[in-house]
């Protein structure tokens, strides 16, 4: 209101005042008497003295004490507006308080998350690498160095002369073994996937399946077969899980100190080697009886890929145990199976014959006689002169059954290694007995195991059965690998012969391993050019 205090009459030398209390709107009455209308501003007499000549003293509390003046307020007013009043006063002087206060100097405090399981680390320590600060994307195979003119014969490594049967300039098997890795090497993949049939959608394909896997890794740096993605596996295996999870990243090249998700290779790493026993084996109990030695020859060729495509001597040794304890659990008939020293099956032993091979790819030595065990192993179990392979020896002495596609094609693929020729009538015959029994077809019952020994076995062997199975292959596996939402980049698991053992994990882990056989391994029949002589 405009007007706070109005003269309302005099009588007998003192003023009658109508005041407004609490801010509230009020009418003066005519007839100078408070306002009847119930709910109207609160009348007070302020009664004072005129005393010195004045209608008002310019002191108010000239002829009162505070105190007084005070109470008298107080007792006179209702009591909300005592409330109100000293709630306001009391934010005054709050509000002054904090103005006038200086804020005390304050640290940042940085959080981080990490693992809640406290491991002792066991024998090499690896130094951590900074993440990378963009989030990873599918990429095509490019790069800014120049092509190769012959991405087969590019890394090329120098062999002596043969001499008798083996005309000049041929290259002995081990030399060949020596340099399978080399096609990983930046500058070579983009023209090894021309060479060989591959395309910008399997390399587009391999891009996405890599950022899916790095997004699956735990803060402890380990993979795991049962999730956190959908559909995951049955029983829970780190130490496979991880294995295979490094076996794609560095299948393009991916290492500790390179490439895109180098970090999370080197994550990987740190947890496996913490891990690793000095007698080689990797500790990961408990875990299913059965995984055990599938699991060590894994990490064992990722571990010896490792080394081969670094050449850092912080892998040196543990490859070196990882090999050497795979050696002294080889079986009596030459194989592996589920517990050091049993009698071998083939699913096993081709998981280890690789393991072996990687090391030798490495540089590392492998006793001769533990390739002359697997021989004598594979020889057990052949059918058909060696064209077809059975699981395991049930009865010595009798025909070997469980002859399947997948062991099969292992098989096939062990030969290969050991030092058939490509035109060998039985690598020929085995080949298109594999296509025929487990053609490429993922509207049917889909088995990646299977495939992914196939699809090695063909790609060694080039030409024209090597087309025939490219040809479907490079098309209907990228068309099923899923394109939105959470697990983008990844393959369902639906309707495959060991899905749901496996897993979403497995089944990425191979479909990839699959579209990168353009340069994961050069093929084995490459013709390498030879030292001058």
């Amino acid at each position: 209101p405009a007007d706070s205090v109005a003269p309302s009459g005099r009588a007998g030398g003192r003023e009658t005042l109508k005041t407004l209390v609490g801010g509230l709107p009020w009418a003066e009455d005519t007839a100078g008497s408070a306002s009847a209308v119930a709910g109207m501003p609160i009348v007070i007499d302020d009664l004072r003295d005129r005393g010195r000549g004045g209608d008002f003293d310019d002191d108010p509390f000239s002829r009162r004490s505070l105190w007084a003046s005070l109470d008298a307020w107080v007792r006179r007013s209702p009591p909300i507006t005592v409330s109100v009043s000293l709630h306001v006063l009391l934010l005054l002087l709050g509000a002054l308080w904090i103005v006038r206060g200086k804020a005390p100097d304050t640290e940042a405090i940085q959080l981080s998350f990490a693992s809640t399981t406290i491991e002792e680390e066991k024998g090499v320590q690896i130094k951590p690498v900074p993440e990378p600060v963009e989030e990873p994307q599918p990429e095509e195979a490019k790069t800014d160095k120049p092509p190769v003119e012959d991405p087969v014969a590019a890394p090329a490594v120098a062999s002596e002369a043969v001499e008798g049967p083996g005309a000049p300039g041929e290259v002995t098997h081990t030399q060949v073994i020596g340099s399978l890795l080399a096609g990983r090497q930046e500058g070579r993949r983009e023209a090894l996937v021309n060479e060989f049939g591959g395309s910008e959608a399997t390399e587009a394909a391999v891009a996405r399946a890599l950022v899916w896997l790095v997004k699956q890794q735990g803060r402890n740096g380990l993979w795991s077969l049962k999730g956190p993605y959908a559909d995951g596996g049955s029983q829970e295996n780190n130490l496979a899980a991880t294995a295979m999870a490094l076996l794609a990243l560095q299948g393009a090249g991916n290492v500790p100190q390179q490439g895109k998700h180098r970090a999370a290779v080197n994550r990987g790493w740190r947890a496996l080697l913490a891990r690793q026993e000095s007698d080689g084996r990797f500790d990961f109990t408990p875990m299913p009886n059965h995984h055990a030695l599938y699991s060590h020859a894994q990490a064992t060729i990722a571990l010896c890929e490792l080394y081969g495509m670094t050449k850092d001597e912080t892998y040196e040794l543990p490859a070196r145990r990882a090999i050497a304890y795979a050696v002294a659990t080889q079986g009596k008939n030459g194989g592996w199976r589920y517990e050091p020293g049993a009698e071998g099956d083939m699913s096993v032993t081709g998981w280890f014959l690789m393991a072996l091979k990687s090391g030798q790819m490495a540089g590392l030595e492998v006793p001769e006689e533990t390739f002359a065990g697997i021989v004598r192993f594979l020889d057990a179990v052949a059918s058909d002169g060696g064209s077809r392979y059975s699981y395991r020896v049930e009865v010595p002495g009798l025909q070997p059954k469980q002859i399947t596609p997948a062991v099969s094609a292992e098989g096939l693929l062990c030969r290969q290694y050991l030092g058939w020729p490509r035109n060998d009538k039985r690598l020929v015959a085995g080949l298109e007995q594999v296509f025929a029994a487990r053609p490429f077809d993922l509207s049917k019952e889909k088995d990646v195991y299977a495939w992914y020994y196939v699809t090695q076995v063909a790609h060694h062997m080039g030409g024209e059965p090597w087309e025939r199975w490219n040809t479907r292959m490079r098309e209907l596996l990228p068309a099923a690998q899923v394109q939105q939402g959470r697990e983008a980049g990844s393959w369902n698991p639906d309707l495959d012969l060991w899905g749901s053992a496996g897993g979403r994990l497995y089944m990425t882990c191979f479909c990839t391993y699959m579209l990168e056989v353009y340069y994961r391994h050069l093929p084995l029949y490459a013709e390498l050019p030879a030292a001058a002589p």
